[in-house]
């Protein structure tokens, strides 16, 4: 009896050499020639454009993280030469910010449709979960990219974020070192979270994902909620339920449509219309890049990314002896809600309007979280330094932090909140040189003489410290776009009128006869 070949005319059949050993054919019938629901909506599009933004950012991101160097002293340099030298270097940089955001959005509205259509029900509580671990990761990328700019933004809004991690009960102090890789900000923080952002979130999502479709293509995709509540037991933990179940799912089947192509239709112009958004958004705004992380500057006011922004405001509103507690309790409480939801509301209707309890949390939450977005976004915006488009140098930087130390309660710089007593300082820089203000600093009564200012010169500041207080007062030009010529003016009127009048004082006093005894050292 010989052997038949699959290649002989007779079989009908050529499968190809490919064909026969990754069976190309049973791949394409279990992934694509499959029939799906009917009546299925374009939310139903939202997981797979969110999977294509993932697949722009992983693409995106490889190609900045070959010309990115995670080191402080290299870092912010690095992005400049993507921006500047790299070819439409700043393009992709654009497009990989405005993917996170995108992203974000995108895989919030999917689970918000599976929590509608109560598709986190029997039989998809295992997907559900693994969907609440996919959200985590997501907020994971955004928060470990955070300092890979190594900006005013991405550094002091990190330190604050890892703070609040230390505040956390019994792990707090834990878990604000992993974050750190010790006890500060540094150069050990940067390379763990490059490590995380570009290598071990990555491959997690991938897994996760990946078990994510199969549960997807296993399982089939969530019906409308009106064709599985007709005739249902009252709970999914009916033994009953699992039956009805799948004789209700497999008559939407019937009179569905096929997955190739209507629904990967759907899917292609979805994700294309999302890409194309991200590409505009790009193209618009770019991505924003600060001065550089400056850990002298306790001025800056941090502010994290508009997807943090509820939470941040969330903060605001309880006292500082609460903030550890809201800090850490509200996430944790979320996370297990999520995560328990499939496993404690075994109720079969799925369809919103007969979830009282359902619809009035969703409202709550998406009303709330706008209405603390709203109230962020109102709020002050971030303190910008009058100096911005300049790195400061670190005798400038040193005069900054001894400026807001010693002078702020008096003075006014830029956008920053200070004292009334003196003048506002935002301009000085350009009709007053480095001298001019490092003397008045010292004696500003030989410029004014009636002038309420203190001397600072020595012993109360060393003349160091005040050239550097100087130094950085000199590099004040205006606020950003708003600069003011340099054109400087040092006059000292004031001092010429006084040396006259005490030249004139000198030589009266010189005329009159002195009636005080003489004094002889060592005697009374």
């Amino acid at each position: 009896m010989s052997e038949s070949n699959p290649h002989d005319s007779d079989s009908g059949v050529d499968r190809g050499w490919l064909d026969q050993r990754l069976d190309l054919t049973g791949i394409k019938r279990t992934l694509l020639d499959r029939d799906v629901p009917d009546h299925l909506t374009w939310w139903h599009t939202l997981g797979s454009a969110a999977l294509t933004v993932f697949i722009v950012q992983l693409v995106t991101g490889l190609v900045l993280a070959t010309f990115y160097a995670a080191a402080p002293d290299h870092a912010y340099e690095s992005l400049q030469f993507i921006q500047r030298e790299v070819a439409s270097g700043a393009l992709l940089r654009a497009i990989h910010h405005w993917g996170a955001s995108v992203m974000v959005v995108l895989v919030f509205a999917h689970m918000i449709r599976v929590f509608t259509m109560g598709a986190y029900k029997y039989p998809r509580e295992i997907n559900w979960v693994l969907g609440v671990f996919l959200f985590m990761i997501v907020m994971g990328f955004g928060f470990t990219g955070y300092l890979l700019p190594w900006d005013q933004k991405a550094y002091w809004a990190t330190q604050v974020g890892t703070s609040l991690a230390g505040t956390a009960p019994v792990i707090g102090g834990m878990m604000a070192k992993l974050l750190k890789s010790g006890s500060q900000l540094g150069a050990a923080t940067l390379t763990r979270f490059y490590a995380f952002h570009v290598l071990w979130l990555p491959v997690l999502f991938g897994v996760v994902i990946f078990l994510h479709l199969a549960l997807v293509i296993r399982q089939g995709i969530a019906a409308r909620t009106t064709s599985l509540e007709n005739g249902a037991p009252s709970k999914t933990s009916d033994p009953e339920y699992a039956g009805y179940y799948h004789g209700a799912y497999a008559a939407t089947k019937r009179g569905g449509v096929r997955f190739w192509p209507d629904i990967v239709g759907k899917d292609i112009i979805a994700s294309f219309v999302v890409v194309l958004l991200i590409l505009l958004l790009a193209l618009a705004f770019g991505a924003p890049l600060e001065l550089p992380a400056d850990p002298t500057d306790t001025s800056y006011v941090p502010r994290p990314e508009w997807y943090f922004l509820p939470f941040y405001q969330l903060l605001k509103l309880f006292p500082g002896s609460m903030e550890s507690t809201i800090a850490v309790g509200v996430p944790l409480l979320l996370i297990l809600a999520l995560l328990g939801l499939p496993f404690f509301d075994r109720n079969s209707r799925r369809s919103l309007r007969h979830r009282p309890f359902a619809i009035t949390s969703l409202a709550i939450l998406l009303g709330g979280s706008a209405l603390l977005l709203g109230a962020s976004i109102r709020d002050t915006q971030p303190v910008i330094a009058p100096e911005t488009g300049k790195p400061l140098t670190s005798s400038e930087r040193a005069g900054r932090a001894l400026f807001q130390r010693q002078c702020a309660g008096c003075h006014v710089v830029g956008k920053a909140k200070g004292g009334d007593k003196g003048p506002e300082l935002t301009t000085i820089g350009s009709n007053r040189s480095v001298a001019w203000i490092h003397s008045f600093i010292e004696n500003p009564t030989h410029f004014h003489s009636e002038s309420e200012m203190s001397p600072f010169g020595p012993p109360v500041l060393s003349h160091e410290s005040i050239e550097e207080v100087a130094r950085y007062l000199a590099t004040l030009h205006g606020l950003p776009g708003r600069e003011v010529p340099v054109e400087v003016h040092d006059t000292f009127p004031d001092l010429l009128k006084s040396s006259g009048s005490d030249a004139a004082s000198a030589k009266t006093d010189a005329g009159k006869k002195t009636t005080a005894p003489a004094v002889i050292p060592g005697k009374k």
